[in-house]
């Protein structure tokens, strides 16, 4: 290990090479303006562990290893370059000013924020021969960093070195120079390789020694629950209890927060003079707040516990966030961080306090596609629809037999693609009477997806509060915000109790989760708001009701009591998906595939089973392709969408209870045309991709009103002796043209041209 002037060095080379040393003076420059200024300026040091190890690897084993020692040194580097700076600038001098001001004038400014500026070239331009320090010395690199712990001392006692009386003006010729303590350097370390020894993937990877060194390392995981914002103290000046004492006369002590070592507000600490060693009192004009919360972490290492696939025993991870790390933080979200671990003095688990909350990383899709699917899109580039027909027909062979379902397979295969981390997902709610072999679909479904979460009856649907035996109030996730960025199978949606339901719909109708308190919390809690980033899938059994009566309205296809289903649930799931038809032959004819499908399955050995038409391994790789596409709208596909929008409405409605098509379905329409076009690896909407949604969505009307403003027939099963050709092939080709050309007359006639623009 070098020396700490070694260390030093190759600190100041860093700060030059990362432009630190531009940001210092530009935000030094900045503070000069304010009047008054900010009492602490926050410098924060950023280091890239991958391109400091160019500069200087011994230093990356210090900040990695001692970052507290490390961040000494990036502070002294700095401040070193601020007297410098300040000195350069040359201020007017400052004029009289009594010693009750000095000590008494409130100052709640925070401290500046940092605006890029060019780099400063140089650094020998810092510590050039001219500057004096304090009238008497000049100083050289060398020079001031030897003597930074003696500069702020020095000029506290200016006022004694010119024979004045304590409580006179003080003057100095360079102007007003900062302390050491008046400069706030939090470390924030990136680029730390994912190697197994930098990784916190659980409990059992915490240091048991109470007496190391605190250390960094990264964890990555989701956020189970968090607490609500607590406030701390950034920084606090102290003033000598002792009249009369010099140390009255600057700045000299303040306190300043530092991850690793306690809160600035810590009562129990009692600073003394740097001058008369008299115990210090706190000035409660000068001081600054910030926020921390704490956050449970479920590492991805044991992420398996959402999908319920193996019961599994869990211990989260509890992280302190603090200020701009708790920008955006939502429960079930997903976050990758690096946290310093500091060793507590007691039996009790280490602090993870975090340093650095990274960006979510961009998808990243894969280099080429598989060898079938390159195969599947060379045959199918002459149709516009063949390819995701073909991929919904051999979707779930390993639940079902190919063709049956066919609607649902096509269904989810749009919702997967349209799953983002940065809105909600298209939501899917499937009604029939069988629903355990529709349950086993969406299972299986949602394996395919980036994050899924399998709702179950003793976890929450949305998010709730919890107090503690400590009095924290806490953000406990639910599976509505732990599927963020992926599925959330909500299950049989007609077993849900009124609440539950009602919650559901108004998270699927806002987008937004809503999480209110029980009444004994509601005086300590506020009414919080997240964004809903998961697309919800669920089931519904018609005939689950417990009673018929009178007011129970009947589908007028399935002749089958609906409950609350038709507008207060349908309406807010984006697609959905009959799976019977009135007569039943087509039921009666999946159920008999679906039960020699399931037997046969049963019989033969894991090992032995060929029934998958796709690898999982594939279509995974697949899907993350089309997901990390972005879509534009044609002008005709945006023509398409509005005008049967607005003539379902019109025909499908009266003055009375107005339309029966919701107005979230003109979203509906555009985000399955856009997972259309994904799927069929297209940057641009196309009329084929409206006509694809547009009939998927006419077919759900048909099933649930028994009739079609288009004669489309519903047709939840292909039949499993029809040819191919017929179903993917040509001749499905020429059905689709046809639809196309009567759903444009359609639109001519009742709505006209509607020129509008339209977001995916």
């Amino acid at each position: 290990m070098k020396t700490d002037k070694d260390l030093r060095d190759a600190a100041l080379r860093w700060l030059e090479y990362s432009g630190a040393l531009g940001q210092l003076r530009s935000a030094m420059v900045a503070r000069a303006k304010l009047n008054p200024p900010p009492k602490v300026l926050k410098v924060p040091v950023y280091v890239n562990i991958g391109k400091l190890n160019e500069i200087e690897a011994d230093l990356v084993t210090l900040v990695m290893r001692k970052p507290m020692k490390a961040q000494k040194i990036f502070h002294q580097v700095i401040y070193t370059a601020a007297v410098a700076i300040s000195l350069e600038l040359k201020p007017q001098p400052i004029s009289d000013v009594t010693m009750s001001q000095l000590t008494t004038e409130p100052d709640h400014c925070p401290p500046s924020q940092l605006t890029s500026l060019p780099d400063m070239g140089d650094i020998a331009s810092l510590y050039s021969d001219e500057v004096k320090l304090s009238g008497t010395q000049t100083p050289t690199k060398d020079s001031v960093v030897n003597s930074i712990d003696k500069v702020d001392f020095d000029l506290a006692l200016t006022s004694l070195e010119l024979d004045l009386p304590i409580d006179t003006a003080i003057k100095q010729e360079a102007g007003e120079i900062l302390t050491i303590s008046q400069i706030h350097t939090p470390l924030r370390v990136d680029g730390i390789p994912w190697f197994r020894e930098w990784v916190v993937g659980g409990v059992r990877d915490l240091p048991r020694s109470t007496d190391e060194d605190p250390v960094l390392a990264l964890v990555t995981g989701r956020v189970m629950s968090l607490s609500l914002p607590k406030s701390y103290t950034v920084w606090a000046r102290y003033l000598c209890s002792s009249e009369g004492c010099v140390g009255m006369a600057r700045d000299l002590h303040m306190r300043v927060f530092a991850v690793g070592g306690p809160d600035a507000d810590d009562t129990q600490h009692k600073p003394h003079c740097r001058v008369c060693r008299s115990e210090l009192e706190e000035d409660p004009s000068s001081r600054e707040l910030g926020e921390k919360s704490l956050i449970f972490l479920l590492p991805d290492a044991q992420s398996s516990a959402l999908t319920r696939e193996v019961y599994t025993r869990v211990q989260l991870l509890k992280i302190t966030l603090r200020d701009e790390m708790l920008a955006n933080l939502a429960p079930g979200q997903k976050m990758q961080a690096t946290v310093m671990i500091v060793s507590k003095k007691s039996n009790e688990f280490p602090c993870l306090e975090g340093i650095l909350v990274h960006p979510p990383a961009p998808l990243r899709p894969p280099s080429s596609l598989p060898p079938l699917f390159r195969q599947l899109v060379r045959d199918r580039q002459s149709s516009p629809w063949s390819l995701v027909l073909t991929l919904a027909y051999m979707f779930g062979t390993a639940v079902v037999p190919a063709g049956t379902f066919h609607s649902l397979k096509l269904a989810l295969l749009l919702s997967l693609a349209s799953c983002s981390p940065q809105k909600a997902g298209l939501a899917v709610l499937v009604v029939g009477s069988n629903t355990t072999v529709v349950l086993r679909l969406l299972w299986y479904g949602a394996k395919f997806a980036s994050h899924s979460v399998i709702h179950s009856s003793l976890d929450d649907v949305t998010a709730s509060f919890s107090k503690d035996h400590e009095g924290k109030i806490w953000v406990q996730a639910g599976s509505l915000l732990l599927a963020h960025g992926g599925v959330c199978v909500l299950g049989d949606f007609s077993k849900f109790k009124k609440e539950a339901r009602r919650s559901v719909c108004n998270a699927l109708e806002s987008g937004m989760v809503l999480v209110e308190a029980a009444p004994r919390l509601r005086s300590q809690t506020p009414t919080l708001k997240y964004p809903l980033r998961a697309a919800a899938w669920a089931c519904y059994d018609p005939a689950h009701n417990k009673g018929r009566t009178s007011t129970d309205m009947e589908d007028m296809f399935l002749r089958v009591p609906l409950g609350d289903l038709t507008k207060s649930i349908s309406d807010v799931f984006g697609l959905v998906i009959y799976t019977e038809t009135p007569g039943g032959e087509c039921e009666s004819k999946a159920e008999e595939e679906i039960t020699l499908h399931t037997l046969l399955n049963a019989m033969t050995p894991a090992e032995s089973q060929t029934s998958t038409l796709l690898r999982p391994e594939d279509l995974k790789e697949y899907l993350a392709m089309a997901r990390s596409l972005e879509t534009e709208f044609s002008a005709g596909a945006e023509k398409l969408i509005r005008g049967y929008y607005v003539a379902a409405r019109r025909l499908r409605g009266d003055c009375v209870q107005g339309s029966a098509v919701p107005v979230t379905a003109i979203h509906t329409l555009a985000q399955a045309a856009a997972s259309h076009a994904r799927l069929a690896l297209r940057s641009t909407v196309e009329t084929w991709d409206a006509v694809a949604a547009i009939l998927l969505c006419e077919e759900g009307l048909a099933a649930h009103f028994g009739y079609s403003l288009l004669q489309v027939p519903p047709t939840p099963h292909l039949s499993a002796n029809a040819d191919l050709h017929i179903l993917v092939g040509r001749k499905n080709d020429e059905r689709m043209a046809n639809f196309q050309r009567q759903l444009e007359n359609f639109i001519t006639v009742h709505t006209g041209d509607i020129p509008s623009t339209l977001k995916t």
